[in-house]
């Protein structure tokens, strides 16, 4: 199914924001109109591809660190001696 922009106020927002995101305008549509139905309670069957990538960030942010920390001072990792000289 085609879906025209009657409006030409709209189309320029549309092209200019998905120029502006590196996107297309049909990515730019289908964003928009996910976002209405969420916020109108109407849940779509699949979470934008933003919202996942977030919750992605938040568990790997999650996960603790495998390495022991490292307990050098700044000049210690830079390899100055005690007086700054190398």
């Amino acid at each position: 199914m085609t879906i025209m922009i009657e409006d030409a106020q709209m189309e320029r927002l549309a092209e200019s924001i998905a120029a502006a995101d590196g996107v297309s305008v049909a990515e730019v549509m289908r964003a928009g109109l996910l976002s209405l139905a969420e916020m109108r309670g109407l849940t779509p069957h699949r979470a934008p591809l933003r919202q996942r990538l977030a919750k992605l960030t938040q568990e790997i942010d999650a996960i603790p660190p495998q390495t022991p920390h490292d307990t050098r001072s700044d000049n210690e990792v830079l390899g100055y001696k005690e007086y700054g000289a190398w």
